[in-house]
């Protein structure tokens, strides 16, 4: 068998990349995942958490499918819960919390033992591409070519339809495929931001792509901008749990998928209370603590060093997900926004700040989190930080 002939070959092994590359190889097709890391399929890199209003309802849909992420949300989770159970059964959300690395492995075990599928590290450089039936070769030439930029529109001109073959890597490595699946990310020509520090990576400490986002613009792919942003996580050890608000798992059975899949569970940390442990299945709470009016006055001091508000971000989000100090002026009557700190796993003390996304510099992020009473001793462990990245419209 050609080991570089696939019918199916997808870029990117986050949540999208997994589950094209899973339908296609469980419809028989002889399918390629390439990913820039192996250590980071589905990887959940911000909040390890599935569900909620609109995404809850896609990852249904996507098990109705066939599909893996109800499984493996079901495997992995930590607590699981009922969003807005107090309102309309329209408006209500499943939503669970997941251990991130048993998310990522029990995910990774599952692409590589999936017959048709193949999962590889490397890098796409471009695309391979030729004319498609009953375009026009000088038309398609003209495509290509640097001053065609501004032509009536290369996509959307038959005679100069291109169709792609395949892919080559970066260090040279050519896989021919039908078809091709990008599910990018945040990684084509990625910048992360942390108030005046930026750094060229998809998300911290990896490296983005670029020849492919140059690539695609060479192509004449309509390519923008948009941007998102990750919370400052914090040591479990240096929380103060005295007078915390607990978001307890629920008390009654609750999953994902149609399909009932054996829960791979560790013991917890000692460190998490959990005064109210459920029957059916181990959970971890979560926990809510409130900004401050002094949190407010920090950031509100701060804000000429914010990229959202200085110009350093010039990309907007894909979705409505404010940052922290995004919420301090849209919202500025508000006398306190709540945060919730939430597990990322049995095992680990790291402590995501759900609704403290930000961008802000490393020492106002330090200030604005030891405003509140709970963590006024807290450690960060990794800072936020505002991730620009290109995409296909």
């Amino acid at each position: 068998m050609n080991d570089t002939q696939y019918d199916v070959i997808v870029v990117g092994a986050g949540h999208a990349g997994c589950e094209a590359a899973l339908a296609a190889a469980r419809m028989g097709r002889r399918t390629l995942l390439l990913t820039l890391n192996l250590d980071s399929v589905a990887l959940m890199p911000c909040n390890p958490s599935i569900g909620g209003p609109a995404k809850g309802h896609v990852v249904r849909e996507i098990d109705a499918l066939g599909g893996e992420m109800g499984r493996n949300t079901d495997r992995s989770f930590i607590q699981i819960r009922m969003l807005n159970t107090s309102k309309g059964p329209a408006v209500q959300a499943l939503r669970a919390q997941c251990d991130k690395q048993i998310y990522h492995l029990a995910m990774k075990t599952v692409l590589e033992t999936t017959p048709h599928l193949d999962l590889k590290q490397g890098a796409v450089a471009q695309l391979l591409l030729e004319p498609a039936a009953g375009s026009d070769p000088a038309e398609v030439g003209a495509t290509l070519a640097p001053d065609a930029a501004a032509a009536d529109g290369a996509l959307a001109n038959p005679r100069r339809r291109l169709r792609v073959t395949g892919i080559v890597t970066a260090t040279g490595r050519i896989y021919r495929g039908h078809a091709v699946v990008l599910t990018t990310g945040t990684f084509l020509r990625g910048r992360i931001i942390m108030g005046e520090v930026t750094a060229s990576a998809g998300r911290a400490g990896e490296a983005p792509s670029i020849a492919l986002a140059e690539n695609l613009g060479e192509l004449q792919f309509p390519l923008l901008r948009l941007k998102t942003g990750t919370p400052p996580r914090i040591d479990a050890r240096t929380i103060d749990w005295r007078g915390i608000e607990y978001q307890f798992g629920s008390p009654t059975p609750l999953q994902f998928s149609h399909t009932a899949v054996e829960p791979v569970l560790r013991p917890p940390l000692p460190t998490y209370p959990n005064p109210a442990p459920t029957a059916w299945r181990p959970q971890l709470p979560c926990y809510l603590v409130h900004t401050t009016a002094e949190t407010h006055t920090i950031i509100r001091d701060n804000l000429s060093r914010a990229p959202m508000f200085n110009g350093g971000i010039a990309g907007v989000g894909p979705r409505y997900c404010p940052s922290i100090e995004d919420k301090i002026v849209r919202f500025a009557h508000k006398e306190s926004h709540q945060l919730f700190l939430e597990p990322e796993g049995w095992e680990t003390h790291e402590v995501y700040v759900q609704g403290a996304n930000t961008s802000l510099p490393e020492d106002v992020q330090w200030a604005l989190l030891r405003s509140i009473p709970a963590l006024r001793a807290a450690e960060i462990m990794r800072i936020g930080y505002a991730v620009e990245y290109d995409a296909v419209p």
